[in-house]
């Protein structure tokens, strides 16, 4: 510090420097006296005053002098100096006597010099122990002195005594302001206890005299947030004024100013927020939902606390549909986002400690000002002045956000706390009623799920997370399922309706259903059926009603109702759900409740599969507009009994059961599998307009005769029940017909047949000769046998019979009457033969699969319909192929497989039973055409197309049924005439299937199948080793063979070899 003296140089106050550094108060007292004093705190190079020349000299009595007339003891010395006071300087050189001059003026104890030491660091170092002392009982004593005056204004501040706070702090002078923000022992400053209670002028007094906004270093409470959390808006204003810096600052729980206000309330405060005029270094960009727009806030407005709950979530929690009101008002001026412009938004940071800002505030009075007219002319984030295209005014609200640890949104919180008007809001501004309640996991369920993947599946997981609407059913709130509802809230994953059929709420079931009624974009109402009964007596409050609009009076939206799979053991249907569904989407018929049965006629589908119904009301069958009816995989036992037609009334006695019928006029399509029926009532097949029928996997083991009579029915599916026979006849009691002993189906069938028709005989008006004879048919059911007569007919045509191949239908109405099933499945059921009624009921059947049965042959050739095209008679246990009947023989299963089942005309139907003899010449071909019904004559199915036999247990292909040589005497010249083609069962089949059977050979003659395109013969399973090919080299021509070894290469390959198949071998696919 004396590397260079005063002496030296040349500037104001050198000769106080000198006098101080000779310590000559003479001199220093003539100076002072003479015009020096106004350079006592003069400066040389080194930044050095006078007292630092007079520290350096021990027992200074200049030090005194200076120090009386006014000298700063706080100026530190420039970077030559090291920044050092006279302090630092005394105690340095272990000036004890200068040290207390120095402390009896007040100088700073704390101020560091350039090595950041105090004056007590340096005496410490040097070894001055006196001066160390000193200097640690001086801080004592003013420390102590300093935490009174605190006290003291502390206890006036909590008094809210403003004049005693301002006497104190006008005492303090320099010290005021680090007294006013002094926090001893972890306490709240000063300007936080003002801004707490309230008192606007403490809190001024403090603010001028350099109180800043410092926040708890524990609690991270400002002033700014205890006042906007105890609503002090003009204390808010002073401090937003100040340190507007404040509104960023969270507190422990990462609560922002803007929560402490929304928590208790004050609107007034949260409008300030809202739109103050903040300064440009406060704001941060942000960006909206959407991605296009971007504004400037100074916080975000989404912002979620430690526990996810942001100021729209309160608001909703506590149902304060004011703030929400303000929340959801909010907006500011956003910029459309350029394509150029860079993506990242400002980050958010956390404030940094706040000290005095004096060093950048400006007058208080202007910028009272400022946000004064902020508030009256709108936020202060509308930067933009223009109103192009380029701005539009956004709300920066995120109205769909997870809160309360990112579990729920503000409307679930809502609709648990049944705040209607402010579900009602969230709904109008855009509020998603469909968005899950998520399940809550902390960070040890993850580690347990982790460690433990068996605790629970996904499906689990979902099925626990909730909606709006499930709580809104929860808590049994039907306006607010009301609300949800017409604001498109749905139930697909079937929640609601769960907890409301656990509950028993009719009342929520029918609403929760009713919402799963769609318009049909496919079938339309039966506006006919509707018309025809408005004058019935249910609807007579129409009669005296004039001046109404079809739409008013009827509904004019086809309804499709989905019911299925609702996942909550739905045991019933009431009438009343329906009716409700209807309705949902016929508002217009609300308006009369006397009218709501008439919405029933815009049902039009009805799925209620995959239930637990155990029964179905009879509504469901009286449903006039309805086409399409699935009420399959439930637990049905019997379907609704009809009701009486009201038109029949008068005819009770003479129609008896036969007057039931269903109301479903147009229904098509019907669904019941699945269930446990047991038999199908007689009016399914009265509807007049359905089509298919399916019935499998139930327990059914008879069906009504009159499945024939159906008058659309074209497809019936009784797959995987008990059927072991067809009806052959009407019959009043099933049951006993299911109970008759029989040798057979065949022989029960034609039992029924043969009495039905020699009492018809009997009873006829055509009237034989008395001398002729009588040949009677009849079935006995006790003795089990059949007595044969001899019967002869006269007929124009007896002697001059013309025999086709093809059934000639010359009479319309019989055609109009017969059968229009084309589509048979009876597989898995019990049948041990072909039923034989199949020929003279199902005379369009196409289709026929009776697959996983017990049938041990194929019957006859004439025992299918002709029109047969596809026919699957796979696993079973089939030996042998079709075969022609035995006229000649007296069994009854065989007589069985020559009688007509027809209804109508079987009175000579009977041509010739029992008694048949060939005569000379004549074919057995010929004498089968003549034997059988006009519905069997037929030897081939030239309609067939497709033919499964897989899994079964036959040992050859047979292409015709006379290939066992079965002829008379002039059988050579017979084969002459005949056609191959023409003794071919299936002349036209395009696919055979026989894998898995005992095959050896194909035959010789498998060339004139001229139309077959696939031959599967794999998995043969024959005595010999190999399956010998004997007519298929010409057959190679138009077919690819493909073994396990490869593809055959060339035909040539196979003109004299034997080809040797294994079980995979295929011919398919014509090239």
């Amino acid at each position: 510090m004396l590397d260079s003296s005063p002496e030296d140089e040349d500037f104001p106050g050198r000769l106080l420097h000198q006098a101080a550094l000779w310590d000559n108060t003479e001199l220093l007292e003539d100076l002072l006296d003479g015009g020096q004093q106004s350079f006592i705190n003069s400066q040389d190079s080194w930044g050095r005053t006078p007292l630092h020349a007079a520290a350096i000299t021990e027992c200074s009595q200049c030090l005194q002098i200076l120090l009386n007339v006014g000298a700063d003891s706080n100026i530190q010395c420039g970077p030559r100096g090291e920044n050092k006071t006279p302090l630092h300087l005394s105690a340095e050189h272990g000036h004890v006597s200068n040290v207390s001059v120095l402390l009896q003026h007040n100088t700073n104890m704390l101020l560091r010099d350039a090595n950041g030491m105090t004056a007590s660091d340096l005496a410490d170092k040097a070894g001055h122990i006196n001066c160390m002392n000193l200097l640690k009982e001086a801080a004592d004593a003013r420390e102590k002195a300093r935490l009174d005056i605190h006290a003291a204004l502390r206890d006036a501040v909590i008094q809210g005594d403003s004049s005693s706070v301002q006497q104190l702090v006008t005492s303090l002078a320099k010290d005021a302001e680090l007294i006013i923000n002094m926090a001893p022992s972890g306490a709240n400053t000063l300007l936080f206890i003002a801004a707490q209670t309230g008192n606007k002028d403490i809190v001024k007094i403090l603010l001028n005299n350099g109180g800043d906004g410092r926040y708890h270093p524990v609690t991270k409470y400002s002033p700014l947030y205890i006042a906007c959390y105890h609503g002090h808006k003009h204390i808010v204003e002073m401090l937003l004024l100040q340190f507007p810096e404040l509104v960023q600052q969270h507190t422990v729980e990462r609560w922002l100013p803007i929560h402490a206000c929304s928590i208790n309330g004050h609107l007034g405060v949260l409008d300030m927020l809202f739109h103050f005029l903040y300064p440009s270094h406060v704001l941060r960009k942000f960006r909206d939902t959407t991605g296009k727009w971007e504004y400037y806030m100074p916080f975000d407005i989404n912002e979620r606390d430690a526990t996810g709950q942001n100021i729209l979530y309160v608001a909703c929690l506590l149902g304060n549909k004011k703030l929400l009101d303000m929340i959801l008002k909010f907006k500011v001026k956003a910029a459309r986002i350029k394509e150029e412009e860079d993506d990242e938004t400002t980050p958010s940071s956390e404030v940094q400690n706040l000290v005095s800002p004096t060093g950048r505030r400006i007058s208080d009075g202007i910028q009272s000002i400022m946000s004064k007219l902020s508030l009256s002319t709108g936020s202060s984030f509308d930067r933009a002045s223009d109103s192009d295209n380029n701005s539009s005014m956004v709300c920066p609200l995120k109205i769909d956000m997870y809160c309360n640890n990112n579990t729920e949104t503000a409307l679930h919180a809502a609709v648990k706390g049944k705040h209607y008007d402010i579900v009602l809001a969230l709904l109008n501004f855009g509020a998603n009623p469909n968005i899950i309640i998520r399940s809550y996991h902390d960070i040890n369920d993850d580690i347990d799920i982790f460690y433990n993947m068996n605790c629970c599946s996904a499906e689990e997981l979902n099925y626990s997370q909730s909606t709006a609407l499930v709580e809104a059913c929860r808590n049994r709130d039907v306006p607010l399922v009301d609300l949800l509802l017409k604001f498109g809230a749905r139930d697909d994953e079937c929640k609601a309706i769960s907890l409301t059929v656990q509950n028993k709420d009719e009342t929520l079931i029918a609403k929760l259903l009713s919402v799963k009624a769609h318009p049909d974009p496919e079938y339309k109402i039966n506006k006919k059926a509707m018309t025809e009964s408005i004058n019935s007596p249910q609807f007579s409050i129409f009669s005296n009603v004039t001046q109404l609009t079809y739409s008013s009076l009827f509904p004019n939206t086809p309804t499709m109702i989905n019911w299925h799979n609702q996942r909550c053991h739905l045991s019933q249907i009431r009438s009343q759900w329906l009716t409700d569904a209807a309705l949902h989407l016929n508002q217009k018929l609300k308006q009369n409740p006397r009218s709501y049965d008439i919405a029933l006629y815009a049902i039009t589908r009805l799925d209620i599969s995959n239930n637990s119904l155990t029964s179905l009301p009879l509504s469901v069958f009286q449903l006039y507009s309805l086409k399409y009816l699935n009420v399959a995989q439930n637990k049905i036992e019997k379907l609704p009994v009809p009701m009486e037609s009201p038109k029949k009334n008068n005819r009770r006695k003479k129609g008896g059961k036969d007057d039931l019928c269903y109301g479903c006029p147009v229904l098509e399509e019907l669904y019941i599998q699945d269930n446990r029926l047991d038999h199908i009532p007689e009016a399914i097949f009265k509807l007049p307009a359905l089509v298919t029928i399916v019935a499998s996997n139930n327990k059914l083991q008879h069906l009504p005769y009159n499945m024939w009579q159906a008058p659309k029915l074209k497809e019936l599916n009784c797959a995987f029940n008990l059927l072991k026979e067809l009806p052959s006849s009407p019959a009043d009691n099933p049951k006993e017909e299911a109970d008759r002993l029989s040798v057979s189906s065949s022989d029960s069938q034609l039992s029924i047949y043969a009495e039905a028709d020699v009492e018809s005989d009997i009873h006829s008006d055509f009237e034989s000769d008395s001398d002729d004879f009588i040949q009677s048919v009849r079935y006995r059911k006790k003795d089990k046998c059949l007595r044969q007569m001899d019967l002869v007919k006269h007929h124009i045509w007896s002697k001059s019979v013309e025999v086709t191949e093809q059934i000639l239908h010359n009479d319309e109405s019989t055609m109009e009457k017969a059968s229009q099933l084309s589509a048979l499945n009876l597989a898995h059921n019990l049948f041990t033969s072909i039923p034989v009624v199949l020929p003279c009921l199902a005379v369009n059947l196409t289709r026929l699969n009776m697959a996983f049965n017990t049938l041990r042959s194929m019957s006859h050739i004439t025992s299918y319909p002709s029109s047969l095209k596809q026919l699957d008679l796979s696993h079973n246990q089939i030996t042998c192929w079709p075969s022609l009947p035995q006229v000649e023989a007296h069994d009854t299963m065989e007589l069985a497989n020559l009688a007509c089942y027809c209804g109508s005309g079987n009175k000579d139907k009977l041509s010739s039973l029992g008694n048949v003899h060939r005569q000379s010449g004549q074919s057995i071909r010929n004498m089968v055409l003549q034997s059988v019904c006009s519905h069997r004559r037929h030897l081939r199915l030239d309609n067939l197309r497709t033919l499964i036999l897989a899994d079964n247990h036959l040992t050859r292909i047979q292409l015709a049924t006379d290939d066992d040589g079965d002829f008379v005497e002039d059988e050579d010249s017979e084969r002459s005439v005949l056609t191959a083609k023409a003794r071919l069962m299936f002349p036209n089949i395009s696919m055979l299937d026989v894998t898995n059977n005992k095959l050896k050979e194909i035959p010789v003659n498998i060339y004139e199948l001229n139309n077959l395109s696939v031959l599967n013969i794999s998995g043969n399973t024959g005595k010999t080793s190999s399956i010998r090919i004997l007519g298929i080299v010409p057959f190679f021509r138009y077919y690819r063979v493909t073994t396990s070894n490869g593809p055959i290469v060339t035909p040539l390959e196979l003109k004299h070899a034997w080809l040797l198949f294994t079980r995979t071998t295929k011919i398919y696919d014509r090239k």
